[in-house]
């Protein structure tokens, strides 16, 4: 029976685009590391010829992200070339530049919404988004201040929350602090051990056994229905509330079905490097767009193997004597990678703690 990713078109319909690694902010889970501009970021032209190749091969969304993509100077003449052809814009912003003029030059650029970075309450947020330098105040104010402000202009406001060991138990209250905001989406992703969070894993990273109460808990904000709330591919897989946990937006029960990197989403370093995924280390690099064209880079299936030419006999580990290895394929390949150095086992899992078949 085929599966259903493998019935996709490989179009890179969901873009992720890091035009820069320049950040005001210095958080401890940032999987880029990202602070200083890197030296060799596309320039201008570059970044124009990539945005037209994008839009050529089919992108529907393009995500602008960073560090912090509005430290990028030109981020305006970017957003208004790829909206002029017809893409949606996002940028995913920590919210500390976004004030009223921000939200004009935003609107005016032709974005079409604006996801703020919100990791909870402002002892928990600004905890773990710190500034770069003395004399910001709180971000957490910022970050509200910032989703107030998009949410009562034309843009569509949306809120990314990282989850780990700090907020985990505290997702209620800030659903609570949402619910009475315009709030288009709100993603839930767990942190992963990646970037600055290596250093420190012991104080935020979730254990495979939270995640039953984690799902217990995102299941039943998803049914207080007042936020509309969407579940990363790295918080899964087939646990009890899995119908929950990825319904539909038209309300129809959802489950797994596989990652689709390098089939219908793609994710873009600051200086070209071409990856299936944002979140996927530099080592699944499937080219540059310095030294050939996007297209060519996405052409090449074999560059994007761990999903195009995926074989049930790769997994290992406990994905291994899983019945539903076929379907789920292990998960998110980030996640497994970066915990257990292989994209073909992966321990964040539902099914694999104990009693939660």
């Amino acid at each position: 029976m085929e599966h259903p990713v493998d019935r996709l078109p490989r179009v890179p319909r969901l873009c992720f685009w890091e035009i820069t690694d320049a950040c005001n902010l210095r958080c401890v889970h940032c999987e880029q590391n990202a602070g200083t501009r890197r030296p060799d970021e596309l320039g201008t032209e570059e970044a124009l010829g990539l945005a037209d190749a994008l839009v050529e091969a089919g992108a529907e969304c393009v995500n602008l992200t960073g560090g912090e993509p509005l430290l990028r100077p030109d981020w305006p003449i970017l957003a208004r070339r790829l909206a002029d052809r017809g893409v949606r814009v996002v940028v995913i912003t920590n919210g500390v530049l976004v004030d009223e003029a921000m939200v004009a030059r935003l609107v005016e650029a032709g974005v079409s919404g604006v996801a703020v970075s919100l990791d909870g309450e402002r002892e928990v947020h600004d905890d773990i988004r710190r500034p770069a330098a003395a004399g910001l105040g709180s971000v957490y104010d910022r970050a509200l201040r910032a989703l107030d402000l998009v949410g009562s202009s034309p843009l569509e406001p949306a809120v990314i929350t990282q989850i780990h060991r700090r907020n985990a138990g505290r997702l209620r209250a800030l659903h609570e602090r949402l619910a009475s905001r315009r709030v288009a989406a709100w993603q839930l992703q767990i942190c992963m051990p990646l970037g600055r969070l290596l250093e420190h894993t012991e104080r935020y990273l979730l254990d495979p056994a939270d995640l039953p109460q984690l799902e217990h808990d995102v299941a039943e904000l998803i049914r207080d229905g007042r936020v509309p709330i969407r579940v990363a591919d790295n918080l899964g897989y087939y646990g009890r509330e899995e119908a929950t946990l990825r319904r539909l937006p038209d309300g129809r029960a959802g489950f797994w079905t596989g990652c689709t990197a390098g089939i219908r989403t793609v994710g873009i370093c600051s200086d070209g490097e071409v990856k299936g995924c944002p979140s996927h280390p530099r080592a699944f690099s499937a080219g540059n767009v310095r030294r050939e064209p996007f297209r060519a880079i996405w052409e090449d299936r074999s560059r994007f193997a761990y999903n195009t030419e995926w074989r049930e006999e790769q997994l290992v580990g406990g994905c291994v004597a899983c019945a539903l290895r076929r379907i789920c394929r292990g998960g998110c390949r980030t996640m497994a990678w970066s915990v257990t150095g292989t994209i073909f086992d992966n321990p964040f899992c539902l099914q694999r703690v104990p009693g939660r078949r």
